[in-house]
């Protein structure tokens, strides 16, 4: 039972040995977290920023797949921050399972978010959406350019050896040197 678990860790509190009472602290902390997971729902739906914010920041804490979820929600959030943040965390995570909700911020209106979107994609690893990443490459923005190039070399796939082949004489200098990395990666 959780609760028991709790209260053996806490008895840790008193080792001798530094390390075994920040392990038993770390560990409190993060089944107390599981514990409560509901209540970062609750959060998510708060008017105030900074509650959502705290929200996401302790769902990166949380191992328990359950997370996901709540950071799925939160990549639809109004502030922009924390969606890029959830974005983030979710690739992080690998979360394949909500790779649909992060490729929806690859057309966010904010930079930030569909940069780390981009980015997410390319960790998850997933091909599935590579035809997704092939079209940013004409995107006029140079930053989701690179990034989409970055994601693109991560995902290993052969099919984008011609788009990176193409870019090897765009007229930006970070453009060529991303391609060229991109097309070492590829199998």
């Amino acid at each position: 039972m959780l609760k028991d678990r709790i209260e053996a860790l806490k008895a840790l509190f008193k080792d001798n040995d530094d390390r075994v009472r920040q392990a038993a602290s770390s560990a409190v902390e993060r089944l107390s977290m599981k514990a409560d997971i509901g209540k970062f729902g609750e959060a998510l739906a708060s008017e105030d920023v900074l509650v959502r914010s705290r929200a996401v920041f302790g769902l990166a804490g949380l191992e328990d797949t359950k997370s996901w979820e709540y950071l799925a929600m939160a990549t639809a959030d109004r502030d922009a921050s924390i969606r890029a943040h959830a974005v983030h965390i979710l690739g992080e995570k690998k979360a394949v399972k909500y790779l649909d909700a992060i490729v929806r911020r690859m057309a966010d209106p904010d930079m930030s978010v569909r940069i780390e979107a981009i980015r997410a994609v390319g960790a998850i690893g997933s091909t599935a959406h590579l035809a997704s990443l092939l079209q940013l490459l004409r995107d006029p923005s140079n930053d989701i350019v690179i990034a989409a190039i970055t994601a693109i070399g991560r995902l290993k796939d052969p099919r984008a050896e011609r788009p990176l082949i193409v870019l090897l004489s765009h007229p930006v200098a970070e453009i060529r040197s991303a391609s060229a990395s991109a097309l070492a990666d590829i199998d």
